[in-house]
């Protein structure tokens, strides 16, 4: 589950990144509990995940549902920093193997047809070219494979961003805003019914696209900071503009009421906290 968008991927600290991993692989856990029950894991084989990160949602969350007979498991990512981190992490198990992949480009021939399940969580919501990204997916499956993917629509922690870049004091330092963070489905009012279209156009059949919601939880202004501090350095802030943005973010949480010691009664409560797609989906 990596953030797989702007094109300076090495932005990335497997370090930094590793602080959020228990509230990311809690994500997807609840939400394949919800909402994975369309997937069957029986005779799986042939497994690539896009946007793999660290490993710290591959690891809990998926690892463990693969039947034993399993042949391979493919953790890709675009940026070689954080697949080293995964290597290290997943050092000594067998079948794993690491890819880097930007999921935006054609893929390579010799991954055509060959995976019977392609999973991805939290990534291609960064990724500008979407029916680029579908098609590879589509050609990289065998016939009657399928896919699980979870994307964002939009979460409070980026909204802070968004609202902040629209603002005289960092209009211009987050002037690229929307060429870093996509978020391709954020302002569509239906977004899983573009993103079925979408599907459909490519060849997908079974399609299921959801729209769901996540509340999180921050009852400090700390609890809050630790969320969007989890963030690389999308936009290669200087360490002062870094710390500044990150105390406005805070601040933008704060009047947005979603942080509990600061709530107001009778104000509006920012909604949607944190919102997804879940989208499953199969190659004829």
């Amino acid at each position: 589950m990596s953030l797989a968008a702007p094109k300076n991927l090495e932005i990335y600290d497997p370090q930094e990144y590793a602080k959020s991993g228990k509230t990311r692989s809690g994500c997807i856990q609840q939400i394949m509990k919800a909402h994975g029950g369309l997937m069957s894991w029986e005779g799986v084989k042939n497994v690539l995940e896009i946007g793999c990160g660290i490993g710290d949602v591959t690891e809990p969350c998926f690892l463990p549902l693969l039947p034993r007979d399993f042949e391979r498991y493919v953790c890709s990512d675009g940026s070689i920093r954080v697949l080293d981190a995964a290597k290290t992490r997943f050092r000594g198990l067998e079948h794993i193997e690491f890819l880097q992949l930007d999921i935006e480009n054609p893929i390579d021939k010799n991954l055509v047809s060959k995976f019977d399940r392609i999973l991805s969580t939290f990534c291609l919501m960064y990724v500008k070219n979407q029916r680029q990204s579908y098609e590879n997916i589509f050609n990289a499956l065998i016939p009657g494979g399928d896919c699980w993917i979870v994307v964002l629509t939009t979460a409070v922690a980026f909204e802070t961003l968004f609202r902040l870049a629209e603002t005289s004091k960092w209009k211009n330092k987050l002037r690229n805003i929307h060429d870093v963070l996509v978020f391709a489905y954020r302002n569509v009012p239906e977004p899983e019914k573009m993103l079925e279209n979408l599907l459909k156009s490519i060849g997908f059949i079974d399609i299921s696209v959801k729209l769901i919601d996540f509340q999180p939880t921050y009852k400090t202004d700390e609890d809050f900071r630790a969320n969007v501090e989890s963030f690389p350095n999308f936009f290669e802030l200087s360490v002062k503009d870094l710390s500044e943005l990150l105390d406005d973010q805070v601040d933008v949480g704060k009047d947005l009421n979603v942080i509990k010691d600061f709530h107001v009664p009778g104000k509006p409560v920012f909604q949607p906290l944190f919102q997804s797609l879940v989208i499953y989906a199969k190659k004829p």
